[in-house]
């Protein structure tokens, strides 16, 4: 089952890893950037090989409830989400 998630990287996503990220939602924040999006577990684990792979530091994992502010406090739409529940951790 997919779970909506809100992925936070230290650095900026260039437009080729952007693309790459298909319908993800992509927020440029000064020195990090947002990812967020519906994923299944094998497209979190895909993600994040490629963020790994791209030398982008995790910063933030969290699951988040569709409908409310991302944890930037930015609305992006209706696909805009918050924080729902503890950070979650790579294994």
């Amino acid at each position: 089952m997919a779970e909506h998630y809100e992925i936070r990287v230290r650095g900026f996503l260039g437009p080729l890893l952007r693309k790459a990220f298909g319908d993800l939602r992509c927020r440029t924040l000064p020195a990090q950037s947002t990812i967020r999006g519906r994923l299944s577990d094998r497209d979190l684990e895909r993600l994040l090989t490629s963020l790994d792979r791209s030398g982008l530091d995790l910063v933030c994992l969290s699951r988040v409830t569709p409908g409310s502010f991302a944890t930037d406090g930015v609305p992006a739409g209706p696909e805009s989400h918050d924080r729902d529940s503890a950070p979650l951790t790579r294994r």
